[in-house]
């Protein structure tokens, strides 16, 4: 796992991103943690240096209505992740251009209509955009630790999806280096869950 810290985040998760998506038709990255408006402002940041297309997970809310007792209860179930795979991740998936719609409270319905542009790289930023439920379609994963206290949902959500631990980058408020995993070299027998081999 890759350590940045937030001063340096943009300049270096750019590099990266330049680096590991050259010779890609299309990079997908998805911006995940417990800040909002940390994720927000670096997505933007990126975007403007790359150039990006920013998909915010904030346009997927699940409305209130839909939020029952149970679906409360799951880390991150507010996040209307149904939604997200049928007009983002299965679009991608598809080599397709997504069409999704933003949610509002406020009007307690879709507000507009945002049809992707085509362009190499692809921000998918904010919270839950790590959520398992989704397809796993994104070449890099990272997550922002800001260090300032969350509330009990999206500490719920990280911790129970280890969504820091999953991450190839982690961004924090001090500098950080690589940090190589020295045991680990890749699984050499295929695994099952009842211990065949």
């Amino acid at each position: 796992m890759k350590r940045f810290s937030f001063a340096d985040a943009a300049d270096r998760l750019g590099d990266l991103i330049r680096d590991e998506s050259n010779g890609m038709a299309r990079f997908y990255v998805a911006l995940d943690g417990d800040d909002d408006e940390k994720i927000a402002a670096l997505a933007d940041e990126l975007s403007r240096r790359l150039p990006a297309v920013v998909i915010p997970t904030s346009a997927f809310s699940l409305p209130a209505r839909s939020l029952t007792p149970e679906r409360a209860a799951l880390p991150g179930g507010a996040f209307d992740y149904e939604r997200f795979t049928r007009e983002v991740a299965r679009p991608f998936l598809a080599k397709k251009l997504p069409l999704y719609g933003v949610y509002s409270e406020q009007v307690r319905g879709t507000v507009e209509r945002v049809q992707v542009k085509e362009c190499g790289v692809y921000l998918i930023a904010g919270r839950y955009a790590l959520h398992p439920e989704i397809p796993d379609f994104y070449d890099l994963r990272v997550a922002l630790k800001s260090g300032e206290a969350a509330d009990d949902a999206v500490r719920a959500y990280l911790s129970a999806y280890m969504i820091e631990e999953f991450s190839d980058v982690l961004v924090t408020p001090e500098a950080g280096d690589d940090e190589p995993d020295p045991g680990f070299s890749g699984f050499s027998l295929p695994l099952s869950l009842d211990g065949d081999l």
